[in-house]
C-alpha cells in the first residue's frame, strides 16, 4: 500500500477501509493487547469510585431528606479526591496510547514496508514519544486551546446573526484536523513543536483545505452513530423503567441501574477510543497526502522495490 501520495476525497475515505483491510486485524490486536490493562483499570476504578456517586444520584434526596445528596460528597471528600486523581492518570496513559499508537503504527508500516508488527515494536515506538507527547499535550493545552476558545467566545456571541453558528461548524473540524495533522508531523520528522504546528495549519488551510475538512466531518458523523446506540441504551432503560415502575428508582433496584449505567458510560468511552482510529488513520492518509515533498521520493521508492521483487 502506498502511502505518500496525493489523494481526492474520495480517495482519503476509501484508504481508511484498504488499510483496515489490509491491516486491521494486526492492527487493534496490538492496540488492544497494549491498551486492555489500562481499560480495564479505568473500567474498575470508574465502577468503584462513581458507582455509590452514580447510586447517589438516582435515589439522593428522594427519599425527603434535605441535603442528603451535599453530605454525601463532604463525608467523601479525600475518597473522591483519590478517585478523580487515579482516573485522570489512567485517562492520560489512555490517551498517550490512543493518539500516539496510530500515528507511529503508520508510521512504522510507511517506512518499513512491515505487515506483522509485534506489539513489543509497538511499545518501543511508545516509550520513545513519551517526552514528545507530554511536550505536545503541554503545547496544546497552552498554546492551541485558548486559540479555541477565544474564537468558540467570538463565535458564540456571532450566533445573534447567525455567522456564529456557521463559523464553529467550519472551524472545529479544522481545529480538529491542525492538532492530529501537527501530531503526526511531530512524530515523523525531527520538527518542534510550533514547527509542526505551523505545517499542520499550512496543511489545513490550504488549497486542500475542503477535502481534508469534509473527510474528517464524514468520518466523525460515521462514528457518532455508532457510539450514539450505546448512550442511548441507558436513557432508552430509564425511560422503559421509569414508565413501567415509577418507584423503581427508590427502591433496592436502583443500585443495580446505577451501575449498569456506569459500566455502559465506561464500555461507551472505550468504544469511542478504539472507533477514533479510523479518524487518526484517514487524518494520516492526509498527512501523507500534504507531504508533497516526499511524493517522488517515495515513488521512486516504490519502483526500485518492485523491480528488485521482479530480480
Amino acid at each position: 500500500m502506498q502511502f505518500y501520495k496525493k489523494r481526492d476525497f474520495g480517495e482519503l475515505i476509501s484508504a481508511t477501509f484498504d488499510f483496515i483491510q489490509k491491516y486491521g486485524r494486526n492492527y487493534f490486536k496490538n492496540y488492544l493487547i497494549i491498551n486492555v490493562i489500562v481499560m480495564i483499570l479505568l473500567l474498575v476504578v470508574f465502577y468503584i469510585g462513581f458507582g455509590e456517586i452514580a447510586a447517589q444520584i438516582f435515589t439522593g434526596n428522594m427519599g425527603g431528606q434535605q441535603f442528603y445528596f451535599e453530605e454525601y460528597f463532604d463525608q467523601n471528600q479525600t475518597v473522591l479526591v483519590i478517585t478523580f486523581i487515579i482516573i485522570f492518570i489512567l485517562f492520560i496513559l489512555l490517551s498517550m496510547v490512543s493518539y500516539s499508537f496510530p500515528v507511529l503504527y503508520m508510521k512504522r508500516i510507511s517506512e518499513t514496508g512491515e505487515t506483522n508488527v509485534t506489539h513489543e515494536e509497538m511499545l518501543s515506538d511508545l516509550k520513545s514519544i513519551v517526552p514528545k507527547f507530554f511536550i505536545f499535550f503541554l503545547g496544546t493545552l497552552f498554546i492551541i486551546m485558548p486559540v479555541a476558545i477565544v474564537f468558540t467566545i467570538i463565535s458564540s456571541f456571532l450566533m445573534i446573526i447567525l455567522i456564529g453558528f456557521f463559523l464553529l461548524i467550519l472551524m472545529i473540524p479544522a481545529f480538529m484536523n491542525v492538532i492530529n495533522l501537527a501530531l503526526y508531523h511531530y512524530y515523523h520528522t525531527d520538527d518542534g513543536f510550533i514547527s509542526s504546528l505551523s505545517f499542520a495549519v499550512r496543511a489545513q488551510f490550504s488549497k486542500k483545505f475542503w477535502k481534508y475538512w469534509g473527510a474528517i466531518v464524514i468520518m466523525y458523523i460515521m462514528l457518532q452513530v455508532i457510539t450514539s446506540v450505546f448512550t442511548m441504551i441507558p436513557v432508552i432503560i430509564s425511560l422503559t423503567t421509569t414508565f413501567s415502575d415509577p418507584d423503581a428508582f427508590l427502591n433496592e433496584g436502583s443500585n443495580i441501574w446505577a451501575s449498569l449505567v456506569i459500566i455502559i458510560y465506561v464500555i461507551s468511552i472505550i468504544v469511542s477510543f478504539v472507533l477514533a482510529n479510523l479518524l487518526y488513520i484517514t487524518t494520516g492518509f492526509m498527512y501523507y497526502d500534504a507531504r508533497t515533498d516526499l511524493h517522488r521520493d517515495m515513488q521512486f521508492i516504490e519502483i526500485e522495490s518492485l523491480g528488485q521483487r521482479e530480480i
